[in-house]
């Protein structure tokens, strides 16, 4: 018999009362969670449910997350999608066959996944909790289990319904925390059917003392299950988001591992061969395999999937109430730094300039940060303080440093190319400022974007030159300090793992004069068949007493390649682009690709203009008002791994040719 879904607790926003305010207390006192914990411990006894079987769909993501919290870019590194059949039998016997599989992966990764994020969690895992094959979290004790109601404390929050024509189901949202915060176990919310005392939806994360991996930052787990004929609830949704880091290092880049699965299909009384349930509880096939017919390319399905960093914060926020503690699986003191440039730059104004930084947990939701470094051509000490608070929606950051500041607001070439061009060249890509500060950052989530606010007082110092290329060439540093201002920030942008988007930005300060200044700007892709069409634009004005550490620089490396590094420049600018991609096969060198990995490349024809107007005496860029245009062609190889690029320009004929990482990482090598 084919069965359809009645009801599900779905997308239903829950929230319980805040839970300082509730009753913790053993499930042994708690009537509601006694009776599930003895509906769960009979359910798998019910010899009228004997055979039945179910298919599950799920996608498999591996994944980077860049920037701070809340504020995180997702990038896909390796996508599979999954099929798998799922049957069960009395008493409480399950099986998953994996009969279809196909991956694909957007940069170079060595992912080797754990057999049991391959399929579903058939049972909500029964007495105990094992995930990762037991090397992520291993027997942890259920808390609707027998042992589970004295070894969590539970709170009783509020109570829904969900009604349908046919029926009203009452569900009662049921904190619950170990009963030892310092012991392993879950933290999250169980939501109960009160007339038939089952599980309709479980979220939760762990304890830091649940991890035995020392890179797992934090495991969450959402399982939500449908009310089948009105008389059971079922497996519908799960998924299961593992997010790693480094026990020694923390860098504004993580890995995730999620899997999004759907069960539907389910059919009572299919009898199973009589071998079903012999050998691995997840068995099928082993890799990736062709034949098996799909609907569309993989990558066209990860733009409707939801978000990991929004599902991780919200579970991680919420157990941090319950806990009155941070949950990081990761330690509390470890180095820091926001890029390999703050460990080791070199720049035509600092010299090779070491540096180090340290990140420590003061509780909950506190944390300090600060760096250092020397430079040793100039002997400036530089460096940074921050202690950030985090709150439900955001971060509040307070913040005082002395740093070097490039005049650009986005960086225009990666910090280890820069670096080495420094070096053997002279062809020091940036125009510097100390800048000394302190202030108050505010950085949260609005609708579906980011936002980020800033005020504070801040100095601005010329400095010069003092290091010497290889060649014994280095052009010199233009004075750009203006002295002391009282400033503000504002920048709002939306962005997806594609890096479609756009965003705007305002500032303004008051040095001898006040001042004030814009920005907008984005980026579009059209598909065309298998090619893309994908336009950028950027506009930004500023005041007629626009400091010169806030000009705009356009030209060269980043933004216009053939054109002269930094030529244009003032209080305005503008700058379009317009690039056709071609998909193009380019196999990576096998020593950097072991997996031989199917990684995609591109190869665009370019065409792009800018213009600046404005001018500001004293300064090596020009505010010419004249448009200055460039075509070439660019190659993004293996994944927008790496990009070589030329161009010429229409109106001088001047050719160059730039490689580089791709943009995607300039922030961070």
């Amino acid at each position: 018999m084919r069965w359809v879904a009645g009801m599900t607790l779905g997308a239903l926003l829950v929230a319980a009362r805040p839970v300082a305010a509730q009753q913790w207390a053993p499930g042994t006192s708690i009537d509601l969670v006694r009776r599930a914990a003895a509906q769960r411990s009979s359910r798998d006894a019910d010899s009228a449910f004997t055979n039945w079987h179910a298919r599950a769909h799920g996608i498999v993501r591996f994944t980077s997350l860049t920037g701070d919290a809340p504020n995180q870019i997702e990038r896909v590194l390796r996508a599979d999608e999954l099929r798998v059949d799922v049957f069960g039998a009395w008493p409480g016997r399950t099986k998953q066959v994996i009969v279809a599989w196909r991956d694909t992966s957007f940069l170079p990764n060595t992912m080797r996944y754990h057999r049991d994020h391959l399929g579903i969690v058939a049972n909500d895992f029964g007495g105990t909790i094992r995930i990762g094959d037991g090397d992520e979290v291993r027997d942890l004790i259920h808390p609707l289990s027998v042992p589970g109601l004295e070894h969590y404390r539970f709170a009783i929050g509020d109570t829904i319904v969900i009604a349908t024509a046919r029926d009203r189901v009452r569900v009662v949202a049921v904190s619950v925390r170990p009963a030892d915060a310092n012991a392993a176990g879950v933290v999250g919310t169980l939501y109960l059917d009160v007339d038939r005392a089952a599980l309709v939806r479980f979220r939760f994360t762990f304890t830091p003392a649940s991890y035995r991996d020392a890179t797992v930052a934090d495991l969450t787990v959402t399982l939500e299950n449908s009310l089948r004929e009105g008389a059971r609830w079922l497996p519908w949704r799960q998924s299961i988001a593992i997010r790693r880091g480094s026990p020694l290092l923390e860098l504004p880049w993580q890995t995730v591992i999620r899997g999004d699965w759907e069960i539907d299909d389910y059919a009572q009384d299919a009898l199973p061969p009589f071998d079903r349930f012999t050998g691995a509880p997840i068995d099928g096939l082993r890799r990736p395999a062709p034949g098996a017919t799909w609907d569309g390319p993989l990558a066209g399905l990860l733009t409707t999937m939801p978000a990991n960093d929004a599902d991780i914060e919200r579970a991680q926020r919420d157990a941090r109430l319950a806990l009155g503690r941070s949950l990081d699986g990761l330690p509390g003191l470890r180095f820091f730094g926001r890029g390999l440039g703050d460990f080791l730059r070199i720049n035509r104004v600092e010299g090779v300039t070491p540096g180090f930084g340290l990140r420590l947990a003061l509780g909950a939701a506190v944390t300090a940060r600060g760096q250092a470094g020397i430079g040793l051509s100039d002997h400036r000490v530089v460096g940074q303080v921050e202690l950030t608070r985090a709150y439900r929606q955001g971060t509040i950051t307070l913040s005082a440093g002395r740093v070097i500041q490039d005049v650009g607001d986005v960086p225009v070439i990666s910090s280890m190319v820069n670096s080495l061009a420094t070096v053997f060249a002279g062809r020091d890509h940036g125009d510097y400022t100390l800048i000394e500060h302190a202030g108050v950052r505010l950085a949260t989530t609005l609708s579906g974007g980011n936002l980020t606010l800033e005020a504070g007082r801040e100095w601005s110092r010329s400095v010069a030159a003092a290091f010497v290329a290889l060649d014994g060439t280095m052009r010199p540093n233009p004075a750009l300090g203006v002295g002391a201002a009282t400033v503000g920030r504002l920048a709002f942008w939306h962005r997806n793992a594609a890096g479609d988007g756009w965003a705007v930005g305002v500032d303004g300060g008051r040095a001898g004069s006040s001042w004030g200044r814009a920005t907008i700007g984005g980026q579009g892709t059209l598909p065309i068949g298998h090619d893309a069409l994908v336009f950028q634009a950027d506009l930004g004005a500023g005041t007629a007493d626009l400091p010169a550490y806030r000009s705009f620089v356009l030209g060269g490396w980043g933004s216009l390649v053939g054109v002269p590094d930094r030529s244009i420049g003032g209080r305005r600018s503008a700058r379009a682009e317009l690039a056709w991609a071609m998909p193009v096969s380019i196999g990576m060198p096998p020593l950097a690709n072991p997996l031989r990995l199917r990684l995609p490349s591109a190869l665009s024809l370019v065409a792009g203009a800018a213009i600046a107007g404005g001018p500001m005496p004293g300064l090596p860029w020009q505010a010419s008002g004249r448009i200055e245009a460039a075509a070439g062609l660019r190659l993004d190889l293996w994944g927008r791994l790496v990009r070589l690029e030329s161009g010429f320009a229409l109106r001088t004929g001047r050719v160059a040719f730039t490689v580089d990482l791709h943009p995607d990482w300039w922030r961070y090598f």
